[in-house]
């Protein structure tokens, strides 16, 4: 029954996108990802990390300063109201600007919303009321081994369970990884292997809202979206062009609504499922 309802719910979305009556790129984004480092502390099987690593210039993990302050100046300029995700690949609190860059972000844009998805190995009660002070809205926590560290844990156990649910919202990779339908992975564009069975279950993805959002890496880069793990598909740079002009270039919107729409032209959008 499921099953039913998914595929027409589908057809449904399709059918609405492309008579243009669900169209998210008539108006600025909501959303927007960047990458402050490339570097993560862990290997995960079922992450990309593992198999290539992702250097900055001159094998620098970080985005450089002018980098950050040029992103901040041009949504400043679109007057940028949504979400901040200051994270791609790397895990963001082993960056030791990040309580800094975040502050930057409230003071600049105050009505933004800053959402930090890390994997807590750096999260302990200092970190933790340093971001919260500096303006993060909301922690994404991905469980990527048995139990958490110690620290971590013990920042958890001193919460109220209101904090807990407003602060935080978890999700156990390390479980599901081991699970044979793997309902939380995807297979990053091609880049990982799933398990047949999570395989058979999953499907391309329609309405994708991943290219609805800009994705910028640490050159400043455009990517195609947060599964362009390889940097393959870059829309310009942020350093070269405003940021309003990249978004809203033809070229690059075209694309995006093909995609949307369920054509997949790209071979990362061929090979990708979720």
């Amino acid at each position: 029954m499921t099953s039913i309802y998914n595929q027409t719910k589908n057809s449904v979305k399709k059918i609405l996108s492309n008579l243009n009556l669900i169209n998210p790129f008539d108006s600025i984004f909501s959303e927007i990802e960047f990458e402050t480092l490339s570097y993560c502390n862990r290997k995960c099987h079922y992450c990309p990390n593992i198999d290539y690593e992702r250097l900055g210039e001159e094998a620098s993990f970080f985005m450089k300063e002018e980098v950050f302050n040029t992103l901040i100046n041009q949504l400043k300029d679109l007057n940028f109201k949504g979400q901040i995700s200051p994270h791609l690949y790397g895990e963001p609190l082993s960056d030791p600007r990040i309580v800094n860059w975040v502050d930057k972000i409230k003071i600049n844009l105050p009505k933004s919303k800053v959402k930090i998805v890390t994997n807590a190995d750096y999260l302990n009660k200092k970190m933790y009321k340093d971001l919260i002070e500096a303006g993060v809205d909301i922690f994404y926590i991905s469980k990527h081994s048995k139990k958490f560290k110690k620290h971590f844990i013990e920042l958890i156990d001193d919460l109220t369970k209101e904090e807990l649910s407003n602060n935080f919202i978890f999700n156990d990779f390390y479980t599901d990884f081991k699970s044979e339908e793997q309902s939380l992975l995807n297979n990053r564009g091609g880049d990982i292997e799933l398990k047949e069975k999570a395989l058979i279950s999953k499907t391309p993805p329609v309405n994708c809202s991943y290219v609805t959002y800009p994705v910028i890496n640490t050159y400043g880069d455009i990517i195609l979206c947060c599964q362009d793990f390889q940097n393959k598909y870059v829309c310009g740079n942020i350093m070269e062009r405003h940021l309003e002009d990249i978004w809203f270039d033809d070229k690059n919107i075209t694309l995006r609504k093909k995609i949307f729409k369920s054509r997949f032209d790209l071979q990362i959008c061929k090979d990708c499922v979720m």
